[in-house]
């Protein structure tokens, strides 16, 4: 599980063990001692070392059983310091206890878990999980340099799984050192990443990384500067593996220098394009993004799986000519695809999936692969990001396989439009500008940013909660209908109303004690609403003067909303049951009708564009469709399996989307409740959905990321 490459001390680069000079910097290496460690006792008294599974320039790994639980194996990673100075000791303690550090707080089926970390007659050992396997580097050498595309989906999509855990984390992990050897596959090809050593995480405005690392072929070009790398340097890294898992190169043999792969569709060479850009800026931003257009590529080209076989070649260690050899057969009708287990758990739905009419939700048996046509030598090597004469075209295929696939739709839905991660906590709130250009996102971090959809980038940032010592995140966010002004909301009962372009505070309304989760502007813009526990105020914004209060008696409010009209408000309880309260001229409250049929805690309410209708939702895991008029129900949707947080309806009121516990966001027709489109947010729990005024967009937010997709088809 460790590398066998020697890093330079100077510069950090990876080298091949023959080397004797770095190929980054020219300084001389110091070589890793050939002779293994010996160890003949146990362990801190529990661990008996079996045997060394190998060495690298920094130690070894041992397989090793634990005494104390049913000898269970485990691996065991020895750091060695031999040769090193005090200073480098030093160091390389630190980096060791960096990656101990690091993994004990990630949990991910394709991490292995830590156990144990501890020093022994000086020297420093991590105990972690024995990962049955071999490395990706051992697997593409048996295999002759180069997979099946079904191997291939399936070990790109478990790579993006976990880099996308990473990167998501509060603070993103980069893990800096993808490549081949630091991949760990089981005989099931379930994917480990191994080896933290230069793991880092990111730190939003840090300008330099500490110190530069990389493997040549595998790193990105700015990890041999001195800029801090970001989340895009392992989208580079992966772009290499997959390139080399399609075509056998190596890419240390020509780096920064791909070949154009033959015979596949040109929506993947354009993926690699994008993947393998020399420059940052212009390199595809999100894993997410990768995850996404590797799935597309394999739904769209299902129909040629019989007719396409992709060559895996003899095992060798010299890759002789490949032959076509079928390794994959696709499932027949009546058939389920193979899937790995931690990809299924970690795969999201296929939008072009079908589901049953009385199974909304429900996720589809079959993976459709795709087999590349029998793979020629590449006749052109060209520089990512440069001009390429036929980059548009797709390299003729051999005969007797699949017609090339047409490049990914420039729209569809579900396509990711943007991704902002500028909070530093949970986001809980999210209000889009009346002309759908921009959003404003609340987070545990007591800030509103307001930033652009077309880039991602952030234009302001509300901090005006930062200086109430009791608050410790905004709750709500609403932004004013001719939007100049929004509102925000503190757990500590405190609103403000503030300018979106000066950001100076108008007003700053304390007449509430406790969490604020509901916060609506009127339709037309004159007043606010807010709850607070069982209490309800409606005021004016520019003044903060009070004009009606309501005390209700079926527990905490936890959502508000007001009616297209602009005198009604629906209010869903704590208690199981959703009012709907008229607010005459004379601000009196007048009670209109009682929704009890939920089983569970109201957490979200809307009304529908045309105020014809309410959607209801809370912790009884379904959606409730009800006339405002009558509270006759039209439609229960059960498509979620978790608490419903939130809900949003579409401008033309057709459509609904919702998101839950279970960590599905979902697309469904209000007039029979069939299931339209399942979006993946890779974290459990969805606090926040919007649609966007124009129809075009849903905005979602999960933990502290929120992302902008496609809300039609075109």
């Amino acid at each position: 599980m460790l590398s066998s490459e020697i890093f330079c001390a100077n510069c950090g680069a990876a080298n091949n063990p023959q080397d004797s000079h770095c190929f980054a910097c020219h300084e001389p290496l110091q070589q890793a001692d050939p002779e293994p460690t010996q160890i003949e006792r146990l362990l801190r008294q529990r661990y008996r070392v079996l045997t060394r599974l190998g060495q690298g320039g920094m130690g070894s790994v041992y397989k090793a059983e634990d005494t104390e639980l049913g000898n269970r194996l485990v691996a065991i990673k020895e750091l060695s310091q031999k040769g090193l100075n005090q200073q480098e000791s030093h160091e390389a303690e630190e980096s060791f206890k960096h990656e101990a550090l690091l993994l004990a707080g990630l949990m991910h089926p394709n991490l292995p878990r830590i156990y144990d970390n501890f020093s022994d007659s000086g020297r420093w050992y991590l105990v972690m999980d024995f990962i049955e396997g071999e490395t990706l580097e051992d697997y593409l050498t048996r295999k002759g340099g180069k997979l099946s595309w079904s191997e291939i989906y399936e070990i790109g999509i478990q790579l993006c799984a976990v880099l996308q855990y990473l990167h998501t984390r509060p603070t993103p992990i980069i893990f800096r050192d993808l490549k081949p050897l630091n991949i760990m596959l089981t005989p099931g090809l379930q994917v480990y990443l191994i080896d933290f050593g230069i793991a880092r995480l990111f730190k939003p405005g840090q300008a330099h990384d500490t110190i530069a690392f990389g493997s040549p072929g595998y790193a990105a070009p700015e990890q041999y500067g001195k800029a801090q790398t970001t989340p895009s340097a392992d989208i580079y890294s992966l772009g290499a593996i997959l390139h080399q898992m399609l075509t056998g190169i190596d890419p240390a043999t020509t780096p920064f220098a791909f070949s154009k792969v033959p015979g596949i569709p040109v929506s993947l060479q354009s993926l690699l394009d994008q993947m393998l850009n020399l420059n940052a800026s212009q390199r595809i931003s999100y894993v997410e993004m990768v995850r996404e257009y590797l799935q597309r590529v394999n739904t769209k080209n299902s129909s040629i799986l019989s007719s396409g076989n992709r060559s895996t070649g003899t095992p060798t260690s010299n890759p002789p000519a490949k032959q076509a050899t079928p390794i994959y057969t696709p499932p027949t009708p009546n058939q389920v695809a193979p899937i790995n287990r931690a990809t299924a758990a970690n795969q999201p739905a296929n939008p072009a999936a079908t589901y049953p009419a009385n199974t909304p939700g429900q996720a589809a048996t079959s993976v459709p692969a795709y087999n590349i046509g029998t793979p020629r030598q590449p006749s052109l090597v060209y520089v990512p990001g440069t001009y390429s004469p036929d980059a548009n075209q797709a390299t003729s295929l051999p005969a007797g396989a699949g017609l090339p696939d047409p490049p990914i739709p420039t729209s569809y839905l579900g396509k990711l439009i943007c991704g902002y991660s500028g909070h530093m906590g949970v986001v809980t709130s999210l209000a889009w500008s009346p002309y759908s250009n921009q959003i404003a996102s609340a987070s545990y971090d007591k800030t509103v940013q307001i930033w652009d959809i077309n880039n991602g980038q952030k234009q302001n940032l509300y901090s005006g909660n930062l200086e109430n010592a009791k608050s410790r995140r905004i709750e709500a966010v609403a932004w004013s209908p001719a939007g100049k002004l929004l509102a925000s909301a503190s757990d500590d009962g405190i609103i403000q109303v503030w300018n979106g372009s000066s950001l100076y505070t108008i007003t700053t309304y304390k007449k509430q004690r406790g969490r604020i989760p509901g916060l609506a502007w009127s339709p037309d813009g004159a007043l606010l609403a807010s709850a607070c526990k069982n209490s309800l105020h409606i005021w004016k914004p520019e003044t903060g003067e009070t004009l009606a209060t309501l005390e209700t008696g079926y527990g905490d409010i936890n959502s508000i909303a007001w009616s297209p009209d602009n005198d009604r408000l629906i209010l869903g309880h704590e208690e199981q049951h959703v009012e709907i309260m008229r607010l005459t001229q004379q601000h009196t409250w007048k009670r209109e009708l009682l929704y009890t049929a939920h089983r569970g805690a109201i957490k979200k309410v809307s009304w529908s564009p045309d105020g014809t209708q309410i959607a209801s939702g809370g912790s009884d895991k379904t959606i409730h469709i009800w006339e405002a008029s009558t509270g006759k129900h039209s439609l229960v949707y059960r498509g979620h399996t978790g608490t419903i947080y939130a809900l949003d309806w579409s401008p033309d009121g057709t459509t609904i989307v919702s998101a839950s516990a279970d960590g599905t966001i979902q697309m469904w027709d209000v007039s029979d409740g069939q299931w339209i489109f399942t979006h993946p947010s890779y974290n459990p729990t969805v606090y926040a959905v919007a649609w966007s005024p124009n129809g075009k967009y849903i905005a979602s937010g999960a933990h502290s990321h929120v992302r902008i997709w496609q809300a039609t088809e075109k």
